[in-house]
């Protein structure tokens, strides 16, 4: 199994309501995507410091392979493609769980 857990941070002018539609969108490709098992996002707590990030994508699936899938899969590049003129930086961890 694998987790793939990405941290985004949104820019600044990107509005609370875009940020729930990029999560929305994100936990959509749930049951879309071979050997995505589950997918999730989580909202950080609101906070001054200047290295939080806005939201965590928690996502595992079936194996590397799944992994490679899901990267190049149409759905995920479309929602990718979508969110990331609202994004100012991602930071990404896969491991083997």
């Amino acid at each position: 199994m694998i987790k793939h857990m990405v941290m985004f941070k949104r820019k600044a002018d990107t509005s609370d309501a875009t940020l729930q539609e990029i999560m929305d969108r994100l936990e959509g490709l749930y049951g879309e995507i071979r050997g995505l098992m589950g997918i999730r996002c989580y909202r950080s707590l609101p906070s001054d410091r200047p290295v939080v990030w806005t939201f965590l994508l928690d996502s595992t699936l079936a194996d590397a392979e799944a992994l490679r899938e899901y990267i190049a899969h149409p759905k995920h590049v479309e929602v990718n493609e979508w969110m990331s003129p609202y994004l100012e930086s991602r930071a990404v961890i896969d491991y083997e769980a």
